[in-house]
């Protein structure tokens, strides 16, 4: 199935301009905004397909009151948290680990700020 996409996501928003990692306005990372042109299709919709869960990441650094960073684990990508804490969210749950430490919360129709405050009070711990 071929999806019509415009020919980028960028919405003219651009926050690695000023040191982002991940753009706030599109969500590619500063690597995929400069490589976006050597992309070839297969590259530029695996890209397309992070982008709605990177929104969600980006809405809660935000609620965070921080940049998003991204660490790649086991094969998925997570928040980074200040003090070290990675948060993921996975149909409906807001996952966090630190260490060997690990929590899930069900996030149903929870604001940003209210998961915010729940991973912050797990950071401070």
């Amino acid at each position: 199935m071929n999806v019509k996409r415009p020919d980028s996501p960028c919405v003219a928003v651009c926050s690695t301009a000023v040191g982002d990692d991940v753009c706030r306005g599109c969500g590619r990372t500063f690597d995929e905004i400069a490589q976006w042109c050597f992309m070839d299709e297969a590259e530029r919709e695996t890209v397309w397909q992070r982008l709605p869960a990177r929104q969600r990441l980006l809405r809660l650094a935000q609620a965070c009151g921080q940049a998003l960073q991204l660490r790649q684990e086991e094969g998925e990508e997570w928040g980074v948290l200040a003090r070290g804490g990675r948060f993921r969210l996975e149909r409906g749950v807001l996952l966090w680990r630190r260490g060997d430490r690990a929590c899930q919360r069900q996030c149903g129709q929870d604001s940003a700020q209210s998961l915010a405050q729940w991973l912050q009070a797990l950071e401070a711990d």
